[in-house]
């Protein structure tokens, strides 16, 4: 089941600080979300926070909170400081599975105005669906080829299941994290630097397996009408050089 209940009375009340810059950030005030109760794990770096929006039914949600400050992201992360983060992730999305309670779960990153992002402070998300259930297939991580090697295929979609540009990174050996790590990096930057100076948005949809992770990374701006109304996936004709530029950057 694809289709899923989103609680429009909670949805209203979520605060924006991409739109209202003067909106006190949240995910800034450590103290105050102790003082809530919301934090389920938390170190030094990064926090696990119960989600206080809870818009989607049937669903537990829970936000990484990155980093203690607004201004860094994922692009001016160091390696080693996006290792430990995904390492933190890794372990509470396999903690959720462990407890069998869910059919399924998201591990995802909104980043800017369309992505779908509704505050600025660096943060995922892990959301276990109780009821529902999506389809990932190999073909989904199948594309033009940036580089291929014993620990990771990176390439671009050339069937993508939004439209335009997404990046695909599967990491086939997990004891190679932070390769997996370098590359994440760099396609985020080759986003926000190369392709989508415009917007400055992307997501992370991340699929963790038994014997690999793999993330798709796709470039947002405003949806095209054929996508939404039509369901057409618009492909870019110069993916074999993007990726020569991808592979250069």
């Amino acid at each position: 089941m694809t289709h899923i209940l989103y609680k429009t009375n909670v949805g209203k009340n979520k605060p924006n600080t991409l739109i209202n810059k003067d909106y006190k950030c949240p995910f800034c005030n450590r103290d105050g979300l102790r003082k809530e109760g919301r934090i389920l794990r938390e170190t030094d770096e990064f926090l696990i926070v119960e989600n206080k929006f809870p818009v989607l039914d049937n669903s537990y949600p829970a936000v990484v909170v990155e980093h203690n400050s607004c201004n860094e992201h994922i692009g001016t992360y160091s390696v080693e400081y996006l290792e430990r983060l995904l390492s933190f992730c890794f372990d509470y999305y396999a903690d959720l599975q462990k407890t069998g309670s869910y059919k399924s779960i998201a591990f995802f990153k909104n980043h800017g105005i369309f992505s779908g992002g509704s505050i600025q402070h660096p943060h995922m998300q892990i959301i276990g669906f109780r009821n529902n259930s999506y389809e990932v297939k190999d073909s989904d991580y199948s594309g033009i080829t940036v580089l291929s090697n014993e620990w990771i295929d990176w390439n671009f979609s050339d069937k993508p299941k939004s439209e335009f540009f997404e990046i695909n990174l599967t990491l086939k050996d997990k004891g190679q994290l932070d390769v997996f790590c370098t590359y994440l990096q760099k396609s985020v930057q080759f986003i926000l630097q190369v392709l989508n100076t415009k917007h400055q948005c992307y997501n992370l949809a991340f699929q963790i397996e038994d014997d690999c992770i793999r993330v798709k990374i796709i470039s947002r701006g405003p949806t095209s009408i054929l996508l939404l109304g039509f369901g057409i996936h618009q492909t870019p004709n110069n993916l074999n050089d993007l990726a020569t530029q991808l592979r250069a950057f």
